[in-house]
């Protein structure tokens, strides 16, 4: 124990210090610019790993080596092939720079042992943005004892004060796939907050990063096909250009003509059936997902989907040491059917300055759609002041404003919203205490709100725990509750709903979950129930290539198309295999049983609802190398709808790149219904295709 305290000791004091990188354009190993000593940080213990890890640093002009020998005698996991970003379940090593500390961010860069790459950028809220690329690279071999990996960092991508030498600081993990154990150096753990960047290792380059303006071009060609009509077009809406520019250390810009998302698959399918407002579909067009957190906006204020088909987009992001600044404008394409208007062209745009300080951030942002005769401004501030140790204030503020002549406004409706809470996260515990209220005129054309005119108090108090006993590894608990007041100008009335949860995970890799919930929810013509929900389900994760969960929940719920409180089932489960090295299977579904009749009379209306259906998504991903991808994915709905038996979509995509940065993608998607139910005879039944078409797209980088 002694002996431990010291090694602890020591490593502290010399974490203390910074290490200043030699410079060398051969390898440099000695103990002046070496790294080891990594302690495990999950579970939480500071325990000294039992294979040790060390790292050599140096620079090589505008590059930083990063070079690794982990020992790994027993239980390496190589995992399987993917392409950029995707990560796999093995070991890994991952670097953390943190180019500017007081700025709360940090560079990621991951090793894994089949040279899969993955990198982004880790912000103050600890979520790592993916979409930010840089040009990395790192070898790749082991044996039956060590795993060596060098890596290599380009520094002229980075963001950095001038000021030479260079004061940085660096963070190094190592994950263990079989024992799911992260170790680091030096000690840093997710739940630090921003000490989190503050503690890592300081280390100083002396020789000057010379930097490149880094101007790249990215013309591509999109060719479609109509298989349905048989036809295939093509027009200037089909060529496009992406600028991408880097006119300072701290500053990136931009432009894309005719932003292209043809290689997006389609949206899975959803249980939508009992839904009150609107499906919503996930972001997933990587122009507008690309450093949208330096904006500090949610999707709620701008939803990028809103713009259906973009002319011009172009983004600008940048820092100093105490603010972020982004910029994001896009110019939606006028269609028309005829003299009808079927999508108006609208013009969108968000600007954003956050001054972030140790103890206090705040996130300002004014979010706009306009048009000739139409606009809709937001401005948003949310800022959070921790005024006691791990003890925050937080108050949020919102204003719009929106006038549009068609719809014979007269003058501009102005709206808002107001919150404010508490929050505390000592030790292992998280608990929070707020109030919300919305006015009745708010409106937020760029993204989507749903519900306006009401007012909320709530809390919440969760606990958890990472263990090293021999069968528990981790443990967590959760309330949580909130009271709401509807229709603000007329007679209020309570709704409310409650809340818990636990989760138990084993070191034997099983991790069971439970939760429930007692709401009272409001109907289409505001009348109110009762309903309630709970849920229990395991995940099993033993093996390297599989895993898979599964759910069951039963409980009450409001049914709005009938007005009534019916019960209803629901299993779920999620599944991933791993076959070979580069091919895996993915499946989710779900399986829901209400307690309501199929035929229902409303009003003296007929109305037909399924009450026993399936939605079903699965995928199958082919990766013979890290460049080339092939992805089959199939959506499956059978709720009964007038006229249909069930709803079917499928697609498939290859991503192939050639040279690097030069990129081929083809693929095709198609959407049918089935007209005519399966039968023991004619199993498949019959569809009728409602969307089918095929792409072909190539995309360089000049």
């Amino acid at each position: 124990m002694k002996a431990l305290t010291m090694l602890l000791c020591s490593l502290c004091f010399l974490s203390c210090f910074a290490m200043i990188l030699p410079e060398s354009r051969i390898p440099v190993k000695t103990d002046d610019n070496m790294l080891t000593g990594f302690v495990r940080i999950d579970p939480d213990d500071k325990q000294p790993e039992t294979e040790s890890t060390r790292v050599w640093l140096w620079q090589d002009a505008s590059d930083l080596i990063v070079h690794f020998e982990a020992e790994s005698s027993t239980g390496f996991t190589k995992g399987s092939l993917t392409v950029r970003d995707d990560g796999t379940s093995s070991d890994f090593l991952r670097v953390q720079l943190v180019t500017i500390p007081d700025a709360y961010y940090a560079y990621y860069y991951v090793a894994y042992p089949l040279g899969n790459l993955q990198d982004g950028v880790r912000n103050t809220s600890m979520d790592v943005d993916n979409s930010w690329n840089s040009h990395y690279s790192y070898s790749s071999d082991f044996d039956d004892n060590i795993w060596r990996v060098t890596m290599r960092i380009p520094l002229d991508e980075l963001r950095f004060a001038q000021q030479q030498p260079y004061r940085w600081k660096i963070i190094l993990t190592r994950f263990i796939n079989s024992t799911q154990e992260y170790y680091s150096f030096p000690y840093a753990n997710t739940n630090m907050g921003k000490n989190y960047f503050l503690d890592a290792q300081d280390i100083i380059l002396e020789t000057p990063v010379k930097h490149k303006l880094d101007v790249s071009l990215r013309p591509y060609l999109v060719k479609s096909y109509d298989l349905i009509a048989k036809t295939s077009s093509f027009d200037p809406g089909h060529l496009g250009l992406d600028l991408a520019l880097s006119p300072g250390q701290r500053t990136r810009i931009k432009i894309s003509l005719n932003p292209d998302f043809s290689d997006i698959p389609m949206d899975s399918a959803q249980d939508y059936y009992n839904s009150k407002y609107p499906p919503y579909y996930d972001e997933n067009r990587f122009f507008f997902t690309e450093d949208i957190d330096a904006f500090g906006v949610d999707y709620d204020l701008f939803y990028s989907r809103n713009i259906v088909q973009p002319r011009l987009a172009f983004k600008a992001t940048g820092n100093t040491k105490d603010m972020n600044w982004g910029v994001l404008g896009a110019f939606d394409k006028e269609i028309r059917d005829g003299d009808d208007i079927i999508n108006p062209g609208d013009y969108y745009q968000v600007l954003a300055l956050n001054p972030n300080l140790r103890h206090f951030q705040s996130y300002n942002s004014l979010t706009s759609r306009m048009n000739r005769g139409y606009y809709n401004h937001v401005f948003s501030n949310s800022s959070q002041w921790e005024f006691l140790p791990h003890i925050y204030a937080v108050a949020a503020v919102n204003l719009s404003t929106r006038k549009h002549t068609d719809e014979g406004m007269k003058d501009p409706e102005q709206g808002y919203r107001l919150g404010c809470s508490i929050k505390a996260d000592p030790g292992n515990y998280d608990a929070s205490l707020g109030y919300y209220r919305m006015s009745k005129d708010l409106a937020y054309d760029a993204g989507y709100l749903y519900e306006t005119d009401f007012d909320r108090l709530g809390g919440a108090l969760n606990w958890s725990k990472s263990y090293t006993h021999p069968l528990v590894r981790y443990m967590s608990y959760g309330l949580w509750g909130n009271s709401y007041r509807f229709n603000l100008t007329s007679d209020p009335y309570q709704l409310y709903d409650t809340g818990f949860s636990a989760n138990m995970n084993l070191t034997s890799r099983l991790n069971f979950m439970i939760n429930g919930n007692y709401t009272r929810d409001v109907d289409l013509n505001n009348d109110l129930h009762n309903t309630y929900n709970a849920m229990v389900g395991c995940t099993w994760n033993k093996l390297k290539n599989f895993r898979i969960f599964g759910g069951y929940s039963s409980g009450e719920t409001l049914v709005y198309s009938l007005s009534k409180v019916y019960s209803i089932q629901r299993i779920n489960t999620n599944s991933w295999w791993g076959i070979q090295q580069n091919l895996s299977l993915s499946f989710v579904g779900s399986w829901m049983k209400y307690g309501y009749p199929e035929d229902n009379l409303i009003n003296g209306i007929p109305l037909h609802l399924d009450n026993n259906y399936m939605v079903i998504n699965a995928a199958v991903e082919y990766t013979p190398q890290t460049t080339f991808k092939i992805t089959l994915g199939s959506g499956l709905s059978t709720y009964e709808q007038a006229n249909q038996s069930a709803d079917l979509g499928y697609y498939g995509n290859l991503s192939y790149e050639f040279k690097p940065e030069w990129f081929l993608y083809l693929g095709f998607k198609s959407s049918q219904v089935q007209v005519e139910p399966s039968t023991y005879s004619d199993p498949l039944g019959h569809f009728r295709k409602k969307l089918a078409s095929a792409y072909a797209k190539v995309s360089v980088t000049i």
